[in-house]
């Protein structure tokens, strides 16, 4: 009898310490699950003012609003400036400060970044 109790707690035992093995095992074979980096959880925004500050080198613009507050602008290779229907760069953007702009942009944890900037007039 007392071999028969031996047996059986060896194979419980066992038995206990192979499932959560073979769980491990299990999880560590199957491939990461792909998810898309979401980029903003905020909607696109307006605003309306007059360009501050252009800074080509950090790649910022400053659009002070009529009421005087600023806001800073991230520009990226996909951010579009505009000015009388023709597309130009950063640095063009520069010769027009104190000109009024339409921008619409993108709220995000690195700041607000610029979609469109479009030169008023």
């Amino acid at each position: 009898m007392k071999v028969q109790l031996s047996i059986l707690a060896t194979a419980a035992c066992a038995l206990l310490m192979a499932i959560p093995l073979s769980a491990a095992n299990t999880a560590a074979t199957k491939p990461a699950k792909k998810t898309a980096a979401v980029r903003s959880m905020w909607p696109p925004e307006n605003l309306s003012g007059t360009i501050a500050i252009v800074d080509p080198s950090l790649k910022r613009v400053v659009v002070q609003t009529a009421g005087g507050v600023p806001f800073d602008m991230v520009i990226t290779r996909s951010t579009r400036i505009e000015s009388g229907g023709r597309e130009i760069t950063l640095q063009d953007l520069k010769q027009d400060m104190n000109k009024g702009v339409s921008v619409k942009f993108v709220p995000e944890r690195r700041g607000d970044v610029a979609r469109t900037i479009l030169l008023n007039g």
